[in-house]
């Protein structure tokens, strides 16, 4: 399987996209780290039983984490290296998804101060301070496999060097158009795009490539919530050339496209799984 004795982390490891996402990351052979917020605590064990079979798998496992603080993400990823990497069984962190987001509608005069910085802190800052931390860890966890094997451990992951890296951040259609009361979730998402071509312009030459995905409204549970109503619905359809909504299933395919060895030379990029949405 093509990601056998690697690590995925999954910021917002808990949303649609997210589950879906690891369902296929684990389907491959990655152990999975789901990082979900402090707001989330109360269902970590039911989501992890309805997702992924049992709330103590060993290839399964979640931390909580605000991804805004760094100290709470820098206590995150010590906890998952001490449980899932300090141990007799071979992982390498080798991909994050930054799948954690936040927006809240209002006509662009009166969206609050407030709303705007937390638009900034969840969709910037976060995927700033989880990739940060992530790249550390891959690069330390790089030198060690580099090291005489005297001196590595008997269960170090890769003998020939480690897996490329891989980040991949969920962004949206927002980031590339402007939508009606999204000013402050356009700006945010836009900003991610930049975020990640600094990433991908600083990193690649150290092993690990950076991408984005921009999807229209994807029918997760809270998807369909939100476009419950049958006239609003239509509306948007009759907006995308490809007349409807993505499903969970075509975003994390192509996620775990960007994650693999063969999509090296994709570094930068963004792919826009929005049926044409932005084209017109």
């Amino acid at each position: 399987m093509a990601f056998t004795n690697r690590l995925a982390i999954l910021a917002g490891g808990f949303g649609g996209l997210a589950t879906e996402t690891g369902k296929l990351l684990r389907q491959q052979g990655s152990k999975l780290a789901l990082l979900y917020a402090p707001f989330e605590a109360s269902k970590r064990e039911q989501t992890l039983k309805e997702h992924y079979d049992s709330s103590t798998s060993d290839d399964v496992a979640a931390y909580e984490c605000d991804i805004t603080s760094e100290k709470s993400v820098r206590q995150a990823f010590l906890s998952l290296r001490e449980q899932m990497l300090e141990t007799a069984s071979p992982t390498f962190p080798s991909i994050l998804v930054n799948a954690a987001g936040y927006c809240q509608t209002a006509p662009f005069e009166d969206t609050p101060p407030e709303v705007t910085q937390k638009s900034l802190e969840v969709n910037i800052l976060g995927p700033m301070l989880v990739s940060q931390a992530f790249a550390k860890l891959y690069w330390n966890q790089a030198a060690r496999l580099s090291k005489p094997a005297a001196e590595s451990k008997p269960h170090s992951a890769v003998a020939s060097g480690p897996p490329p890296g891989r980040i991949i951040s969920i962004s949206s259609q927002a980031a590339h158009v402007a939508l009606p009361d999204h000013g402050a979730y356009c700006a945010s998402k836009a900003g991610l795009h930049g975020l990640t071509n600094c990433m991908a312009a600083e990193w690649g030459k150290r092993g690990i490539t950076a991408n984005t995905v921009s999807p229209t409204v994807s029918m997760t549970p809270l998807g369909k919530k939100a476009w419950a109503d049958e006239k609003q619905r239509k509306d948007m359809f009759d907006q995308i050339p490809a007349g409807r909504f993505a499903e969970p299933h075509e975003i994390a395919e192509a996620i775990v496209f960007l994650c693999q060895d063969s999509s090296g030379m994709i570094n930068g990029a963004d792919i826009r799984i929005d049926g044409g949405f932005t084209i017109q």
